[in-house]
Order: C-alpha cells, then sequence, then structure tokens
C-alpha cells in the first residue's frame, strides 16, 4: 500500500514502516485454496509519518500473484496485478 499526502507530508510505502516487510507476502498461495484474500498487517505506533496537527493521505493498494516463487526470484512471473484507491484517511 502507498500513502501520498495531501498538502504537507511524507509519501511513504507500508512496506517502509514495518519491521519485517515480508509481512505483506503470503508465499504458496494456491487459487484451489481459497478464492478469497485477506491479510491483516498491525503497524506498531509511532511509525506512520504525521505533522503536528496531522496529515490527510490519499491511499492506494496494489498487489501481485506470481507463479514460481516472488518477485526477487528470477524464475518468478508474473501471473495477476491489481491497484485499487482506498480512500483518503487521517492520521494524528
Amino acid at each position: 500500500m502507498g500513502f501520498a499526502p495531501v498538502g504537507e507530508g511524507k509519501k511513504f510505502d507500508l512496506s517502509s514502516v514495518l519491521p519485517d516487510p515480508s509481512e505483506l507476502e503470503i508465499r504458496d498461495w494456491k487459487g484451489c485454496d481459497t478464492l478469497c484474500i485477506e491479510k491483516i498487517i498491525r503497524v506498531p505506533g509511532g511509525r506512520i509519518p504525521v505533522e503536528p496537527c496531522g496529515t490527510v493521505y490519499e491511499v492506494a493498494a496494489w498487489f501481485e500473484l506470481r507463479c514460481c516463487g516472488y518477485c526477487p526470484d528470477e524464475r518468478s512471473h508474473l501471473a495477476v496485478a491489481g491497484f485499487e484507491r482506498k480512500g483518503e484517511y487521517m492520521f494524528t
């Protein structure tokens, strides 16, 4: 997920504020196991960059489903990719 400030603030990707960015990965997923993927990620307090009076962010999510590995694997290949705007959210 990506966060772009509306006005003052710092843009960032969710992976850059997590202690372990691999939490965003679901490895070895098979479509016959489930047709729905939901992944809940808890972000530790103080990790989201916020201006003194709060910051409004436009949020977008993107995903990739890859065959034979994950993004850094040379043998993997992209099967499906997607993108969705998630709206605006204010952090204080």
